[in-house]
């Protein structure tokens, strides 16, 4: 079975050799408490899981189940931020006006110091410190001069103070490399104005009358209807030789010899006509 701290006795972690004897029991009983207070004491010194946890970040499972006995983990206050800030020397801090800014820019310290230099950088740090989309085009994505960039904003609802404009030039200038020059900074404000909006429709009906004048009606007429039919055959006559009849040496005397001329018809129904002489 899982032991967790803050839910498990001393004495239950004893090997069985030692967890009989009475001195044992007594001294792992009085260690109870201290071990008790000092494991509720845990999450107040989670000083970065307190952040991490600030910023949305889940927890490691035995930590998290030690922040839910006592109660889950309380908020990092102004001056535990502040010193944070110095100590991982987290630039735009004085540009962000909420603590939840502030909390993001300590979070996303370290990786925005290991791509400082790179436009990714200088845009994430300007979009935490002021809470609102940043952009960062260079030179040739606006037909500028080589090594230029610019850095365009909307104005934070907050609004855009003179003295916070200056950290903003300060934060842009620490954050970008030293080949690159600033062409300047656009922002753009947006007001919400009421608008009303109607519509109407108009419409009228013309009617102009005319005479119209029907057609005659037609005669009647005598109508007779009939049908007619035609046949024609064609005939062809073609000449017709028999085969020249055997001599009479060959004959026999019995046979009698007659002489046969045959003539064929053709007609289209293919019909053949013998006529013997």
């Amino acid at each position: 079975m899982s032991k967790y701290l803050g839910s498990t006795f001393f004495r239950e972690l004893l090997t069985h050799s030692i967890a009989g004897d009475p001195a044992m029991r007594a001294a792992a009983d009085a260690l109870d408490g201290v071990l008790n207070a000092a494991t509720r004491a845990i999450p107040r010194v989670l000083i970065y899981a307190r952040l991490a946890h600030a910023t949305g970040s889940d927890l490691l499972p035995p930590l998290a189940r030690l922040a839910q006995q006592t109660g889950g983990l309380a908020s990092l206050d102004d001056r535990t931020l502040e010193l944070l800030a110095w100590q991982l020397h987290t630039e735009g801090f004085e540009v962000a006006l909420t603590t939840q800014a502030k909390e993001a820019l300590v979070n996303e310290s370290v990786p925005i110091h290991r791509l400082a230099g790179t436009p990714w950088a200088l845009r994430r740090a300007l979009e935490l410190a002021l809470e609102t989309d940043v952009l960062v085009p260079e030179w040739f994505q606006y037909d500028g001069r080589p090594y230029f960039f610019k850095v365009r904003f909307a104005v934070p609802p907050a609004g855009l103070s003179e003295a916070r404009l200056r950290e903003v030039f300060r934060l842009i200038y620490e954050k970008k490399n030293v080949r690159s020059w600033l062409d300047g900074v656009e922002t753009e404000s947006v007001l919400p104005l009421p608008e009303y909006i109607g519509t109407g429709l108009a419409g009228y009906t013309a009617t102009r009358p005319r005479l119209w004048f029907p057609p005659p009606p037609l005669s009647p007429l005598r109508k007779r209807i009939g049908a007619t039919a035609s046949h024609v055959t064609a005939s062809r006559l073609h000449p017709f030789s028999p085969p020249r009849p055997a001599s009479p040496a060959t004959l026999s005397p019995r046979m009698a010899v007659s002489s046969v001329t045959r003539f064929r018809l053709a007609v289209p129904a293919r019909q053949e006509a013998t006529y013997v002489r």
